[in-house]
């Protein structure tokens, strides 16, 4: 990930440095998502280091939450702050463009040099495996995608076109508020108590159904703990004849079972009882 960082400050500077002798507002924008991706990956990697702490009394199912939260304080600071100001500046040069650019062509071989940039960072994270560097890969295309937007605007502007500066720098803005409102909203489910899918219920019934001494499974509750990581609570219909030693084997058994086959459950709890109950466990307020 280390590598990656280094081409998005490599390519922040040039960036600004295209903006300084150029001064399209596009660049400015551009440079400003290069922020929003700086930003996101020093926060995976200052998380991934409080996620990797081992679970304490204050804290018992560990600390990998703490990447939502520090994902959603940035998400929400980019959408009011960043994305805001740089549609108010796109909204001014659309409404009164400018003449005054200088050094075009300099400008569009620096954006094309930042598009091959961000190009080799998704072809290193496309390479390599993990939720952190599909993360990586997503935002490199993004980027791209800025990038590419501001390089066309810049070019209509060369032919005269002067009001796609600030059409570039919307399309730029827009797609800083969009990137943002996509990690507000999928950090914003976890630490809401996100449950897993239907069909991640379907495959931990299919499991316990192929373990003697199981004959049913029901009120099952799952719940993200972290963005890989979930923590399932489930009841399981048994004999009621059943000893404490053999309920004991067979809970050890289950566990180990659902977690070979789903290894993003990391805690299970397991009740036993005689009767049966409904499929999924729904708290009441």
């Amino acid at each position: 990930m280390i590598d990656i960082l280094a081409i998005y400050i490599l390519s922040f500077g040039i960036k600004l440095v295209a903006y300084y002798l150029s001064g399209f507002t596009a660049i400015l924008a551009d440079a400003t998502h290069s922020v929003v991706d700086i930003t996101m990956i020093l926060i995976l990697l200052a998380s991934e280091r409080v996620a990797r702490k081992s679970p304490d009394s204050s804290h018992p199912l560990g600390h990998e939450m703490a990447k939502n939260v520090a994902s959603l304080i940035v998400g929400v600071g980019f959408i009011t702050f960043l994305s805001f100001e740089l549609a108010k500046e796109g909204v001014s040069k659309v409404l009164n463009p400018t003449p005054l650019y200088q050094n075009i062509a300099i400008a569009i071989s620096a954006e094309i040099i930042v598009l091959l940039l961000l190009f080799l960072a998704a072809y290193l994270s496309a390479k390599r495996t993990g939720i952190l560097n599909r993360t990586l890969l997503i935002e490199s295309v993004n980027d791209a995608l800025s990038t590419f937007t501001a390089i066309l605007g810049v070019g209509l502007v060369w032919i005269g076109h002067l009001i796609f500066d600030g059409v570039a720098t919307l399309v730029i803005a827009s797609i800083i508020f969009y990137n943002s409102f996509k990690l507000v909203r999928d950090n914003a489910k976890i630490l809401l108590g996100l449950s897993p899918s239907d069909e991640f219920y379907d495959s931990v019934e299919k499991v316990c159904a192929d373990i003697d001494g199981v004959e049913g499974v029901h009120d099952m509750v799952g719940v993200y703990t972290g963005e890989n990581s979930i923590h399932l609570d489930l009841h399981v219909t048994v004999d009621e004849g059943m000893t404490v030693k053999d309920a004991d084997r067979l809970s050890v058994e289950i566990a180990e079972a659902i977690m070979a086959k789903h290894p993003e459950v990391k805690h299970i709890s397991v009740h036993f009882c005689p009767h049966d109950g409904e499929r999924r466990k729904i708290y009441e307020a």
